[in-house]
């Protein structure tokens, strides 16, 4: 699997464990702009949109909202809802890992191991991941023990 599709895989994996399994039926009025892009991403009480997605991560984002921040560098990474670009979706994992989000950190991790987005940093690449990995994060534990 190449690198990219395993970021790509890692951030969906945040996706879901991030998304309540409860209360899709219920009215969007008063929803977080986060939860919004979750159900446009994954088509949940919605048609499932990208575009959309990307808006109301966008949103919550630039309000601070971790969850979405990583979320956005995923759609960036992806090119989901918006044209792929790896500088934008390193900046938006940064923002994420600083708030301590186990998968954001991972994700940054990878992408300076592999200088997506930014240049190679080995150093940079394992206090990430080591840091993911303290956090119980699976694929980082799995990562740190072959680096």
């Amino acid at each position: 699997m190449s690198i990219k599709k395993l970021i790509l895989l890692v951030g969906l994996c945040a996706l879901f464990a991030g998304c309540s399994t409860g209360g899709y039926y219920a009215s969007f009025a008063g929803e977080g702009n986060a939860k919004l892009g979750s159900r446009y991403l994954l088509g949940r009480g919605v048609p499932q949109n990208n575009k959309q997605a990307f808006y109301y991560f966008s949103k919550a984002a630039h309000d601070g909202d971790p969850f979405a921040q990583n979320e956005l560098a995923y759609m960036y990474a992806a090119g989901k809802g918006t044209p792929p670009n790896n500088v934008q979706a390193f900046k938006w994992y940064q923002k994420a890992a600083a708030h301590g989000l186990a998968s954001a950190e991972y994700n940054l991790g990878l992408m300076y191991l592999h200088g997506i987005g930014t240049k190679p940093n080995k150093v940079l690449a394992k206090q990430w991941i080591r840091k993911s990995a303290a956090l119980g994060f699976e694929p980082a534990v799995k990562t740190l023990a072959q680096l």
